[in-house]
């Protein structure tokens, strides 16, 4: 899947970075984390010893220990791999088979990491940029999480013992939310094909609609419908989830944005009102929701008053 081939887009909206983006902002950022975290667990779980699962022989396996402890689990209990379903002791499974993938040995494993971390990077980092790193960050965890476990509820319904790895049902939700935030902007499917942001939208979910017709399809389409359907609550919903506290992590990605206004009553009572505006957005959506306009304003209210407060 293709990346932007133009970097800009009209209005205030996402411009294809912002001023304190580039290699050390990347580096800074939760795509990056989660990027790191993703790739790590692929490549350790590439030396963890073989496991077969339903019959296949040991011989013919191509999963590895590490990515199947990790993934969700329903049906396999009785080959010594239990989930939530049969045991609420392996509910961290909800959450863990978004940051493991196929292994190095399936025919797919590879393409599987790598498509899913191409697209985060290609996608998250905008989306990242428009909301704050913290309500990006609990946004991927929830889309992890509730497309987890819509997969686990449609396993349990069908009956039908199986296994899911990989990040694709958050990385969905975060293309999708990409698509509602900046549905005009041209992206280039395979790297080939130009498209607006929508028709990629359309195209991912149709094809996982189609997917879901065929009962010998490996693709885990519930959870990928479960991520689109998650962006759109989240985006029509307008949700934030400010109120979500992750303990000391969540203080690390909160941390106060550099730019620091003051307000004395002596302001310029336009300027201190438009500055006021601002402020609220960003505590909303983060300093990488800010216009070039905006930190403007920002800045020259920031200015005005240290003259105030100096005078």
């Amino acid at each position: 899947m293709g990346i932007y081939d133009r970097g800009y887009y009209d209005g205030d909206a996402w411009k294809g970075g912002s001023e304190n983006d580039g290699r050390s902002g990347f580096k800074r950022s939760a795509v990056a984390t989660i990027i790191l975290i993703n790739v790590a667990i692929f490549v350790v779980d590439m030396f963890s010893p073989k496991v077969a699962i339903n019959d296949v022989p040991l011989e013919d396996a191509t999963s590895q220990q590490v990515s199947v402890t990790l993934a969700l689990k329903y049906g396999l209990a009785e080959q010594g791999y239990p989930g939530p379903a049969e045991n609420p002791l392996y509910f961290y499974q909800l959450l863990t088979y978004g940051f493991a993938h196929a292994s190095i040995g399936d025919d797919f494993g590879l393409m599987h990491v790598a498509f899913n971390m191409l697209m985060l990077f290609f996608l998250g980092v905008p989306v990242e940029q428009k909301y704050g790193k913290a309500e990006f960050t609990k946004f991927y965890i929830l889309a992890v999480i509730f497309s987890g476990a819509i997969w686990l509820i449609a396993k349990v319904m069908t009956g039908q013992p199986q296994l899911a790895v990989g990040a694709s049902g958050a990385v969905v939700a975060v293309v999708i939310l990409f698509v509602l935030n900046y549905p005009k902007q041209k992206l280039l499917l395979m790297g080939i094909i130009p498209m607006p942001a929508w028709v990629l939208g359309l195209f991912m979910v149709g094809l996982d609609l189609f997917n879901s017709l065929s009962t010998e399809t490996r693709i885990a389409f519930e959870a990928h419908l479960a991520g689109a359907l998650f962006a759109a609550m989240y985006f029509y919903g307008k949700w934030n989830f400010e109120w979500l506290r992750l303990g000391n992590f969540g203080k690390r990605l909160s941390r106060k944005p550099r730019l620091k206004v003051h307000s004395p009553d002596d302001a310029d009572p336009v300027l201190a009102k438009e500055a006021d505006e601002i402020l609220d957005k960003l505590h909303r959506e983060g300093e990488g929701s800010l216009s070039r306009k905006e930190r403007k304003i920002l800045e020259k209210f920031s200015r005005s008053v240290r003259k105030n407060r100096d005078s």
